[in-house]
């Protein structure tokens, strides 16, 4: 590592991540694009982790936190510690291509200050396709370069003074990247999708917690939007609604992602897996939306971020 600091810090949060992490650093090792450091913030009470990165990737700088952290919280403390003037996101579950960070950088030279990347699949397993296709059908590798209305955590950079100016993440929530790409664009920095700064993910669990997971978080992302966008009772009662309509709606962008993006017989083969995934999702979100519109919406304390 040279004196000056480094134009990129690429930030990992890590919780009982152990059995991806050795891959994922690997890939950052053989990144073309070189001028960057690792900050990996571990938060799960175990030696493991820590002996993988002292023992073969000494080059990153490894925080233990003494208490849980969430994702979102990690990646705040991260950014504490960062030094570049490029803040990069992933996860310990994600293996980068070689031209990642080369792609990134690129599209914020190009002029964009928010840049989010696409999100392929580092499995051939059925049921990880079916997962992969309800969350990240819109952020496939095959699709279009545009503006986004949200960029995913896992692959995502701000520039130093976009984070300034509307970070941190909401460090308690799950949907605190779609949050963060709101804040963006209100402050007119619309995030922008570079398909070819490609992470391949890794997804576990099972069908069960899968749906417990999609539920949970349809209701957070439900309550958090209708907050955000200052929904009225009305809008958000009939949002509520027509949750089974929506069901229908998601299923069909997401057939339309997959072919435009290459993942077309993924997407009939694995309907079950996404319809489950979907369905916990919309039914999240309506129960927080039918709950906005009988109790009315109120803002989010950080709903504009810092002044």
């Amino acid at each position: 590592m040279t004196s000056s600091p480094p134009r990129v810090s690429i930030i990992i949060p890590a919780y009982y991540s152990d059995a991806t992490l050795e891959d994922c650093l690997r890939s950052l090792r053989a990144q073309t694009y070189r001028d960057f450091e690792i900050i990996l913030i571990n938060s799960s009470p175990e030696e493991r982790t820590r002996h993988i990165v002292t023992s073969a990737f000494p080059e990153v700088r490894f925080q233990q936190s003494l208490t849980r952290l969430y994702p979102h919280a990690a990646r705040n403390h991260g950014v504490s510690l960062a030094r570049g003037q490029l803040l990069v996101f992933t996860d310990p579950d994600c293996r980068a291509r070689s031209d990642w960070l080369a792609r990134l950088v690129g599209a914020c030279q190009a002029g964009h200050r928010v840049v989010g990347g696409g999100m392929e699949l580092a499995s051939e397993r059925w049921f990880e396709r079916g997962v992969h296709l309800c969350k990240f059908s819109w952020a496939l590798s095959g699709l279009d370069a545009a503006p986004h209305w949200i960029v995913p955590s896992a692959n995502v950079c701000f520039e130093r003074g976009v984070w300034d100016a509307v970070g941190p993440l909401a460090g308690d929530l799950f949907c605190g990247d779609a949050l963060l790409s709101w804040r963006a664009a209100e402050r007119g920095y619309s995030p922008w999708f570079e398909p070819r700064a490609v992470v391949e993910h890794r997804h576990q669990g099972t069908l069960a917690s899968f749906w417990r997971e999609r539920l949970t978080r349809g209701r957070e992302f439900g309550r958090v939007r209708a907050a955000f966008f200052q929904w009225s009772r009305a809008r958000a009662a009939l949002h509520a609604f027509l949750a089974p309509w929506l069901l229908l709606l998601v299923l069909a962008r997401a057939g339309r992602d997959a072919w435009r993006g290459k993942w077309g017989w993924s997407y009939l083969s694995t309907l079950p897996v996404q319809f489950i995934g979907q369905l916990g999702w919309c039914l999240g979100e309506a129960s927080a939306e039918g709950k906005a519109a009988f109790a009315g919406v109120r803002a989010t304390p950080d709903r504009r971020g810092p002044s």
